[in-house]
């Protein structure tokens, strides 16, 4: 008697693993994806001031930050913006620019360390206004 081939001797069918391996890593690849735009890029250094009326952002706003880092040290600011720093601050002003070309909504969440002076926070909002960006806005934990 032939066999069809779908199944075993007794008629059972045959579970397929590979195809499966194949549906999972399609879809662990996919997710990794779309996961890695949303992640806005922050320092874990930087201990955010705390504020008790703090909100959490809108998803639709979340799509077009980007994270300005200024973090405090040894009596200086560092500034880094998508994991790379900006010792020379005037740089930061062409890579907004080209920020607000390709997406005009573009909105600057400065990230002041705790123990960051006002000057400093208020160097980098000049930066940002000179780049053309309007909408700035800081970030805070209500913890």
């Amino acid at each position: 008697m032939a066999s069809s081939g779908a199944g075993t001797e007794s008629g059972e069918p045959e579970f397929q693993i590979a195809p499966m391996i194949d549906v999972l890593l399609v879809l662990l690849i996919f997710f990794m994806s779309i996961t890695t735009a949303e992640v806005l890029k922050v320092d874990q250094k930087i201990v955010l001031p705390v504020s008790p009326n703090a909100t959490k952002r809108d998803a639709e706003i979340r799509k077009h930050e980007i994270a300005i880092n200024v973090r405090w040290e040894a009596d200086k600011a560092f500034v880094k913006v998508d994991d790379k720093d900006y010792p020379n601050l005037s740089e930061l002003v062409p890579m907004l620019q080209e920020r607000l070309k390709v997406d005009p909504k573009v909105r600057a969440v400065i990230r002041g360390d705790k123990a960051l002076p006002a000057i400093e926070i208020q160097r980098v909002m000049n930066l940002v206004g000179e780049s053309g960006i309007q909408d700035i806005s800081f970030a805070a934990s209500n913890k």
